[in-house]
């Protein structure tokens, strides 16, 4: 299924969104979504959610022979999955160019950064050796699917375990938990990917969204880690209206600073689910059932657009320019109940003060001079009491008659 291309209205309300420096989920120019982190029952398995999008992540190990060029070094691979789950256009057994986009940097950001001790899963130099595994499943796509695949891929790594071995000689005993307690891995440092998109209007924003992704021109991701290093970059445009120097120079340090919070967060997720597991408490334990009783489904990617509406008051007067009206009056927004409102016309500004605005009927009269609209308010014509008519049983009637 192919992806439903944007119109030239909704290209034109996102730049202008932009450009006003407003975001249509409430958010500021350089404001990330809210992270949450949950852990499944085995060891290295974690699903991030990143506002609506969702990555889950899980590490493996085998055991295999190493490269001739890295004799007494590990091995890691990345591996990214987009299935329909995530999104319509998403084909299933098929290896797509974003899937293999988002490979590559993540295997920038963590291998060739050299993140992990890959000399602490050497077995046997020249011989044995564990060969660490990383499968990153997109199970739902709203935009910016890099930086939650990498904070998934980090607290996967950060909590997974592998078994102690023992060699003795040619052979390699795999010990299992109920003999020793498995392992963590090494980490020399923690780098995410942090995503910003520009628009034409020259602004940048932090974490976007479906849509936002689709209207930027450029698209920069850089890997930060906790020590405000540079691991990564990757850098994508449309035009050449603007350089990379300048969209750097302008996010460098919000991305340093969101990186050691972000990593700081993994870390304490990570902790409080290694500590709850060694005790035997559940109760504490962010883990996947939580999620699902809290969203009982995982909502695709469609085609709809998530407006954060501020508080307002019930007598807001709302300039409304694309109602046909022929007056071309302005419009109040009525509040019945909390999350439900109406738009309704009015003719003057003055009605928000009148409460009482059925009292009166409402007339139109013109100038003879100019085409200006004159309101004029007259009493509306006395109501006419009801009588009240007591019903009186049909059957005493009969007897009466």
């Amino acid at each position: 299924m192919k992806e439903t291309p944007l119109t030239n209205c909704e290209r034109n309300f996102t730049n202008k969104c932009i450009e006003e420096e407003t975001r249509l989920d409430g958010r500021k120019l350089l404001e990330p979504r809210f992270v949450k982190i949950y852990f499944g029952s085995s060891w290295g398995c974690c699903m991030v959610s990143l506002g609506h999008t969702r990555a889950v992540a899980q590490v493996s190990c085998d055991i295999q022979q190493p490269k001739t060029s890295r004799p007494n070094e590990g091995m890691i691979r990345i591996n990214v999955e987009l299935t329909p789950l995530a999104a319509q256009h998403f084909e299933s057994g098929r290896q797509s160019e974003a899937a293999i986009l988002i490979s590559r940097q993540l295997e920038k950001c963590f291998k060739d950064s050299k993140c992990i001790d890959l000399e602490s899963l050497c077995i046997v130099a020249d011989k044995k050796v564990w060969n660490l595994r990383i499968d990153v499943n997109i199970i739902n796509h709203d935009g910016n699917l890099v930086d939650c695949a990498s904070i998934a891929t980090l607290a996967a790594l950060m909590h997974f375990h592998r078994p102690d071995v023992t060699s003795t000689g040619e052979e390699v005993i795999v010990h299992p938990a109920s003999e020793k307690d498995f392992l963590p891995l090494t980490l020399f440092h923690y780098p995410v990917c942090i995503s910003f998109i520009t628009f034409k209007s020259g602004n940048t924003i932090m974490d976007p969204t479906y849509t936002e992704e689709r209207v930027g021109v450029a698209e920069l991701t850089l890997g930060v880690n906790s020590y405000r290093e540079l691991c990564s970059l990757h850098f994508d445009y449309l035009t050449k209206t603007m350089t990379i120097e300048d969209v750097i120079s302008a996010v460098s340090n919000h991305a340093a600073n969101y990186a050691m919070n972000l990593v700081n967060q993994i870390k304490e997720a990570v902790i409080k689910d290694v500590q709850s597991r060694y005790r035997k408490d559940d109760s504490n334990i962010s883990r996947f059932k939580e999620s699902i009783q809290v969203n009982k489904l995982t909502t695709t990617i469609g085609d709809h657009i998530s407006i954060k509406l501020c508080k307002w008051d019930a007598t807001v007067i709302v300039e409304d320019d694309y109602m046909e009206v022929e007056d071309e009056n302005k419009s109040r927004i009525i509040k019945h109940k909390e999350g439900s409102a109406e738009l309704v016309p009015v003719f003057n500004d003055s009605l928000k003060k009148e409460e009482n605005r059925d009292d009166y009927d409402w007339t139109h009269d013109w100038t003879s001079d100019s085409d200006d609209q004159v309101l004029v308010k007259s009493p509306s014509p006395e109501k006419k009491e009801i009588p009240v008519i007591d019903l009186i049983d049909i059957e005493e009637i009969g007897d009466n008659a």
